[in-house]
């Protein structure tokens, strides 16, 4: 089965990481998965935010990817790979005080009734950027980690029970390393064993 490298990933058991799982192989395919403004809508839609959203552009397109990278940026910080940078938090802070969808309280003759503001794309990114922040200065920070594939990106809050996860799915970066262990250690016993045939 050829895996659809576009298509939205859900491995990392937290929204922020799959947002910013919406580039895969960073630093060497760098595959874009929010190409364009609907696939943020798609994306959106896909994470459980939010349904019914009103139409999105370009503009906000490039705005969710600076929010983004700033978030990767940050939880590169928290896994001990990157240094801090200040713009990361500029970004992150700014998303995070826009505003967010919220329930309001209205009164008619038929009684109290809850009216819910319009959820717009923007207004869920500001969401994301608010889980960012509860995720990076929260406890489970200390439990995010990168896969460790030799080519995959990914990162991945680590709720095992011994914090020993090595990989964001044993579904595919697991089970091919499985697979490459396996390969080596069948080629080393024919190529070691005496009982082998092929020595």
């Amino acid at each position: 089965m050829i895996e659809d490298p576009y298509a939205f990933r859900s491995v990392g058991g937290h929204v922020v990481l799959d947002f910013v799982a919406t580039v895969g192989k960073r630093g060497s395919s760098d595959i874009e998965r929010l190409r364009r403004p609907d696939d943020l809508m798609r994306w959106i839609r896909f994470v459980g935010l939010g349904d019914h959203l009103s139409d999105t552009d370009e503009n906000l397109l490039l705005e969710a990817h600076r929010l983004r990278e700033a978030l990767y940026g940050l939880l590169l910080v928290a896994v001990g790979l990157a240094p801090v940078k200040e713009g990361d938090l500029v970004t992150v802070n700014a998303w995070a005080r826009r505003d967010t969808p919220g329930a309001r309280l209205t009164y008619s003759d038929d009684g109290f009734a809850r009216d819910m503001a319009p959820v717009t794309a923007e207004t869920m990114l500001a969401v994301v950027a608010r889980k960012g922040i509860e995720l990076l200065a929260g406890p489970e920070a200390a439990l995010v980690r990168e896969c460790a594939g030799p080519t995959c990106t990914l990162l991945f809050v680590d709720r095992s029970r011994g914090r020993r996860r090595r990989w964001c799915s044993m579904g595919s970066c697991g089970a091919h390393a499985k697979m490459r262990t396996l390969r080596a250690k069948q080629a080393g016993e024919q190529v070691g064993s005496p009982y082998g045939g092929s020595a």
